[in-house]
């Protein structure tokens, strides 16, 4: 298995933060490497909800697995190569007195042990994508200007 995980500090309370991260659907407004994002299932929040992401060409399917409002949100993510058995981005909030500590960690489980290579060179690709989406996140949260998000809106 593969891991890595980034944090950094928002300063906002985590009830904040969790209303971002709860609208499932609506990444695409402050993931700078999300293009169009929308619900693939008909539940909207908890545990099972689904959402469709498309970054350029690829789209990916990402199915909340952990639902523990307002600390604690996972979704597996599918669409990715077969070599991995699963894949998971779990997002954690940690109190710090008036700011808060949001934690983004991306767990690889590959199909066999030989595909523990590609599990890790794939985290290292992940940490790259996690990293902008904390950026992101701060920025929406804090209302930091950030690129031009109208290019983006959903349909």
């Amino acid at each position: 298995m593969a891991k890595k995980s980034l944090s950094i500090t928002i300063s906002t309370s985590k009830e904040e933060i969790w209303n971002v991260l709860s609208e499932f659907d609506q990444i695409y407004l402050w993931a700078e490497n999300v293009d169009h994002s929308c619900f693939h299932s008909e539940q909207k929040t908890g545990v099972g909800t689904t959402r469709r992401i498309q970054q350029g060409p690829n789209v990916v399917l990402e199915t909340i697995t952990c639902w523990e409002e307002p600390v604690n949100l996972s979704y597996q993510i599918e669409g990715l190569p077969p070599v991995f058995k699963k894949v998971t981005n779990s997002w954690k909030l940690f109190d710090e007195g008036l700011k808060t500590r949001v934690e983004l960690s991306v767990h690889i489980v590959p199909i066999r042990p030989p595909a523990e290579i590609a599990a890790r060179i794939l985290s290292r690709f992940f940490s790259r994508l996690n990293k902008q989406m904390l950026t992101g996140l701060k920025n929406q949260v804090e209302q930091t200007p950030t690129d031009d998000k109208e290019k983006h809106a959903s349909p």
